[in-house]
Order: structure tokens, then C-alpha cells, then sequence
């Protein structure tokens, strides 16, 4: 028996769909409402207001990207392989979810866009990591925001290539990449 989707996933679904197809501002609560099979005033009881919902749709996209990442970086090895391991990790996850990975990067460019307690706590183990690599010096010492920064857009780039420029990326070439990464901040 297939498990029926909730009301509000299914409100989240619609969102991403219509988010990637014509933009968040392009996306209005009543089209959602009808292509989500749902009425307006239960996107409204899960969702105070249409920015509410995209900011929990970027919440929750972070939450999931933190899962893959804390799983990488469980692995015990130098700073240098667990990054690595991160940077990948990351890669795989948007790469894998590109309606996600397309509202990051809408609401990361938006006015709405403000660093969250939910998302510095998902990142948290990436920070925690460079921190020790600059501890450790195997990592240039520098503001652990530039570094984080550098590892996320850069994946947000490599992805980009493969979901909305539908390049075909080789595993080889995504290595190459990463390790590219890591050498950039190394000390």
C-alpha cells in the first residue's frame, strides 16, 4: 500500500516545482493551492505567509544537506580527506535534489535571504571542521566564514553545470574539482 502524501509535503513539492520553473515572486499562494490540490487556507495554516514557506523550503533543504554532510564527516582521516569527503557529499546531495538545490540558490540571492539559527546549526560541523583544520594548520588561517563560503559555492557552481546547464560531469572530473577546492584553502 502506498504511503499518501501529507497535505503540507505535497504543498511543498508544488512549491519547489513552480520556485524552479518561474521563481519564487512568480509563484502565486493561489496557483499553489490549485496544483498542490489543496485550498489556500491550508498552505496558510502551515505556512503564516508565502515568504514563511520559502524560507522553511531553504530550512529544510539545509537540514537535509547538514544529514549527508555530518555522514561524511563521521569518518575518521586528516582535515584534508574530511573535507573532501564534505565538499562531495554536498555535491551529491544537490546534485541528486536539483528542484532543492534551485530554491537554495533562489533564496541565498533573495532579500529575504538572512543567516538562520536553524541553517548556521546545520552547517555547524563544516565550520567546526575548518576551524580545526586552521587549528591543526593544515588549513590557511583566515575568517571561517570565507572559507565555508568557498567550499558551498563552489559546489552550488559544480552543480549548477550539471542541473541547469545539464553538462555531463565525469566522477573523475568532480574529484579533480573538489580536491581543487581543498588545495585553495590548505596552508
Amino acid at each position: 500500500m502506498a504511503k499518501e502524501i501529507s497535505r503540507r509535503d505535497k504543498v511543498v513539492n508544488t512549491a519547489l516545482k513552480l520556485i524552479s520553473n518561474g521563481g519564487f515572486h512568480a509563484s502565486p499562494m493561489s496557483e499553489l493551492a490549485k496544483l498542490s490540490g489543496v485550498a489556500v487556507g491550508t498552505i496558510y495554516h502551515h505556512f503564516p505567509s508565502k515568504e514563511d514557506l520559502f524560507e522553511s523550503l531553504y530550512v529544510e533543504t539545509c537540514t537535509e544537506a547538514a544529514r549527508a554532510l555530518h555522514e561524511s564527516l563521521s569518518v575518521k582521516g586528516k582535515e584534508t580527506q574530511r573535507l573532501t569527503l564534505a565538499w562531495l557529499a554536498l555535491y551529491d546531495y544537490f546534485s541528486s535534489a536539483p528542484l532543492r538545490y534551485l530554491a537554495v540558490i533562489q533564496y541565498r540571492n533573495s532579500p529575504l535571504y538572512s543567516k538562520n539559527k536553524e541553517m548556521e546549526d546545520a552547517f555547524s560541523a563544516l565550520t567546526a571542521l575548518l576551524k580545526e583544520g586552521q587549528k591543526a594548520t593544515k588549513f590557511k588561517k583566515m575568517n571561517v566564514a570565507f572559507q565555508f563560503e568557498h567550499v558551498l559555492s563552489s559546489v552550488f557552481a559544480v552543480v549548477r553545470l550539471k542541473v541547469v546547464e545539464k553538462k555531463k560531469i565525469s566522477e573523475k572530473e568532480i574529484r579533480e574539482m573538489a580536491d581543487a577546492i581543498i588545495q585553495a584553502i590548505r596552508k
